[in-house]
């Protein structure tokens, strides 16, 4: 194929809040009746938010290939190994920009505005198991993949959390908006909370580890409209090893984050994912213990979602009714993510000590 930009007719810019550093953007060109999916990758120099890092793990970040790697794994192999139902996008090109800029030109795929279900959550939550043991069994994913149990958890911590969310979280400043301000036990189960992730961190280091995704969130699980039990995987942009069950924390909040599924609802659909991915870890002979299966599901779930959920960055907006609703919904998600914390901090004589 050639350059993405070469006798276009129409490009249709995507507005959508890309979580990753290294995604710059991504635009959909026609070229006659063809319609492609044009993502723009970029090293951290060009990431905006680089200079916010401590010095140590900048250094890191300016020297680390993974910028690129959602390019690497489609050059990797791994689709030949995802189990049936799931596939990654047809990539046309991947396209070197220079100066540390990448294109991956890939297929639209047209999806299907049916809602999930529950049925939908547990087919993706037992391929999710299928997908873990095979990317582990066979090492698949690529080199610039983290091979070292703890790593990726453990910089989520040292390089959002501790540079933006807990100091932030720890201002009295921010608890005097005035959305925020009547919820001052929230306030104390997140401070308890934090003082303990390091425990929490550690403990994810010692339980079995598998190759994930990394980013596992129904938004990056697109179902065609023509084959709607299917899902395109897209989105790997934090890959490696990390405890079995942590991809299925985003798949579990993340049309809670995005307003599409309210807190009261992740209970229940908790306990559908836990029991799909183990069926999907068992189908492929990977039979991992189910307290640690928990674990992992609910220790990566308070680590990446708890302290992110409340809109924070929107703060400074002028008072309205539908950021009024945001802050709403988003305080009863990190209200739901709190309540994990009793179940992975034991406290005096093997009690748990934290509550919301």
């Amino acid at each position: 194929m050639r350059h993405p930009a070469a006798g276009i007719t129409s490009r249709i810019r995507v507005d959508y809040p890309f979580g990753s550093p290294n995604t710059e953007g991504a635009v959909r060109l026609r070229h006659g009746a063809e319609v492609v999916f044009v993502k723009l990758l970029r090293g951290y120099r060009h990431w905006p938010l680089i200079g916010t890092l401590p010095p140590a793990l900048r250094d890191q970040a300016l020297a680390s290939p993974l910028w690129h790697y959602e390019a690497d794994v489609y050059s990797a192999g791994v689709g030949k190994l995802l189990p049936d139902g799931l596939r990654l996008p047809v990539v046309h090109a991947v396209i070197d920009l220079g100066t540390d800029r990448m294109a991956v030109v890939m297929e639209n795929v047209e999806v299907t505005p049916a809602p999930w279900d529950a049925g939908r959550f547990a087919r993706a939550a037992r391929r999710l198991g299928r997908m873990n043991a095979l990317l582990t069994r066979h090492d698949a994913l690529p080199p610039t993949a983290s091979r070292s149990p703890g790593y990726l958890t453990g910089l989520h911590y040292a390089s959002r959390l501790q540079v933006a969310e807990l100091p932030a979280l720890a201002d009295a400043r921010t608890w005097e908006h005035p959305l925020l301000a009547p919820h001052t036990a929230l306030r104390s189960a997140l401070d308890r909370l934090a003082g303990h992730l390091p425990a929490v961190i550690a403990r994810l280091a010692t339980l079995p580890h598998l190759m994930v995704h990394g980013d596992f969130s129904p938004q990056n699980l697109l179902v065609p409209a023509d084959r709607p039990d299917e899902f395109v995987v897209i989105d790997w942009s934090m890959g490696g090893l990390a405890a079995a069950g942590d991809d299925l924390g985003q798949l579990l909040v993340g049309l809670a984050h995005a307003g599409m599924l309210g807190a009261g609802d992740l209970p229940a659909l908790h306990e559908i994912l836990l029991t799909a991915y183990a069926q999907g870890l068992a189908d492929e002979g990977a039979a991992v213990p189910e307290a640690d299966l928990r674990y992992g599901f609910d220790g990566g779930l308070l680590l990446r979602s708890a302290f992110t959920a409340l809109p924070l960055e929107r703060l400074g907006e002028p008072l309205t009714t539908d950021l009024a609703e945001l802050v709403e919904a988003r305080l009863a998600l990190t209200a739901y993510l709190c309540d994990l914390g009793p179940g992975l901090v034991p406290g005096p004589q093997g009690r748990t000590g934290i509550s919301c």
